[in-house]
């Protein structure tokens, strides 16, 4: 799956080597506990479904587990 937006855009999220980032697109939960942004789009922007699914069976293909809200 290609991602639309943010700073891997265009790429196959498999391709990706930085497992922060596929790690947060696959995050269960956001808040804006450790993002603050004066636009309300942002406040209110999350992951599309299809891409957090597939950045899941990365992570779980790659041996992460899901522990609470974080990946082990």
């Amino acid at each position: 799956m290609i991602l639309q937006f943010g700073k891997y855009k265009g790429r196959e999220i498999e391709d990706i080597s930085d497992i922060y980032y596929i790690q947060w697109l696959a995050k269960p939960k956001y808040s804006g506990g450790f993002y603050k942004s004066l636009h309300s789009t942002d406040l209110n922007w999350k992951v599309p479904i299809d891409i957090r699914v597939e950045a899941r069976r990365v992570l779980e293909s790659s041996g992460y587990v899901l522990k609470g809200n974080h990946w082990e």
